[in-house]
Order: structure tokens, then C-alpha cells, then sequence
């Protein structure tokens, strides 16, 4: 799974955005002070970087760097993978300046945590970081594009349709609880009881044309959740 450094010095939102993340299956990694960040840019195989530039504002700001110090010395030291900012400035010139020194996005606060994913996404598969296409024999699925071909006819997947068959494709042959898929996909807390999975699911099951006596993508294991059975074509 792609592998993200998160510097924020406000450890309360810095451990927000590190287990979010990590219940999404991402490998995270946090840094509140400019060198911590650097060190875990040169010592890790980072996908993409998210920064805040505020940093020394905040009491970790005490190495005297910023977001935007931290940007230019990771692409001296040869980080060429994408950088979001993150700022409660949005000002013309605060963007330029992030944009000139090799940043690929910005994000002002206060933002939601499906805006920053949505953001990450994107510029990891701009990046080529993130697959977003995978195909089962004479099925499709373009993740990305929010549909599954079947041949020269499509389906189209809702938000939460695509969200939920991203998560059975990236988890195959795992025995998946329907409250983990709350947990995970719906980002309920856990003992919420609702059959909102069951009703998706369903759905899903249409649209990938999938026969419930002999599935080929999904399985039901009744009382216990769901299986994603399929193997991706070569």
C-alpha cells in the first residue's frame, strides 16, 4: 500500500491523521519538527509527503523550519514524489511560493479527512502510485473512472459502491466482518448494527454480474461477512 509522511506539529491532529490513515491501509509515517521529517524522507520509500506549513508557529517549531523549508530540502535531497500543502493561509503568494518550490497540491483548513484522501488519491495515481484498473478475465473494473465493462456495456458505481468494491479487491481471499466494512468503508464506530453492508453489497453483486449460488468476486459467509474470491488476470 502506498506510503505516506504526515508533518504536523499539533500531535492531536497529527495522531488524527496518522490512525485515519492506517485504518484506511495506508503505511504512515509522522514527524512534528522539519529534520524528523527529513530523515524519515531520506531513511523511507515515501509515496507521497503531506506538510504543514505552519510549522513554526507551533511549539515543534523549534529547528526553524517550515513547510516550505522542509519541501525544498527534501527535493535537494532527491524526493521527487508528490508534496501536498497543508495551511491555514490561502493566499496568492503563499501558493505560488509552495507551487515554485515543488509542491503538487494544496489543502486549507480546515478541511474533512475524505478531502485529504480524495487529494492523495489523486495525485498518487497522477503520480502512478495508486492502481485504480484491474480486470477479471472479461471484466473491468476502472475504479477511477467509477464503473465495471463488461465488454462494450457498463455499469456505473456510486461513491460508496466504488469505495466498497476497493476495499474487497485490495483485501482478496480475506474473511472481511460486515462491522470492519462499517469501520473501514462507512467509518462507523464500532456496534453500530444496520444492514446498509448487506444492501451494498447486493448492489455491487448486480453490477459485477456475479451469481450468488456460484460467485465468482464475492462470497457470503453467513454469519460471519464477506470474501473477496477473485484473481485479477495477468
Amino acid at each position: 500500500m502506498p506510503r505516506i509522511l504526515f508533518v504536523e506539529d499539533e500531535i492531536e491532529v497529527l495522531s488524527t491523521l496518522l490512525k485515519f490513515f492506517e485504518r484506511q491501509g495506508y503505511v504512515v509515517h509522522g514527524a512534528q519538527t522539519g529534520a524528523d521529517a527529513i530523515d524519515i524522507a531520506l531513511r523511507n520509500p515515501l509515496d507521497i509527503a503531506v506538510l504543514d506549513v505552519m510549522l513554526q508557529e507551533g511549539p515543534a517549531g523549534v529547528d526553524g523550519m517550515d513547510g516550505f523549508e522542509i519541501c525544498r530540502s527534501m527535493r535537494d535531497n532527491g524526493f521527487d514524489r508528490p508534496v501536498i500543502f497543508l495551511t491555514a493561509r490561502a493566499t496568492e503568494q503563499d501558493k505560488l511560493m509552495g507551487f515554485e518550490l515543488g509542491a503538487d497540491d494544496y489543502l486549507t483548513k480546515p478541511f474533512s479527512l475524505l478531502e485529504l484522501k480524495a487529494r492523495i488519491e489523486a495525485n498518487l495515481r497522477r503520480a502512478g502510485g495508486a492502481k485504480s484498473q484491474y480486470r477479471y478475465g472479461d471484466v473491468i473494473v476502472d475504479l477511477d473512472a467509477y464503473e465495471i465493462r463488461h465488454g462494450e456495456e457498463i455499469e456505473r458505481l456510486s461513491n460508496r459502491e466504488r469505495d466498497l468494491l476497493r476495499y474487497f479487491i485490495e483485501h482478496p481471499g480475506k474473511i472481511i466482518p460486515r462491522e470492519e466494512l462499517l469501520r473501514k468503508v462507512w467509518e462507523y464506530k464500532s456496534g453500530v448494527a444496520t444492514r446498509t453492508v448487506d444492501t451494498h453489497v447486493l448492489t455491487v453483486r448486480k453490477k459485477l454480474r456475479d451469481e450468488a449460488g456460484a460467485p465468482r468476486f464475492i462470497q457470503t459467509l453467513h454469519g460471519v461477512g464477506y470474501q473477496f474470491i477473485a484473481r485479477e488476470s495477468t
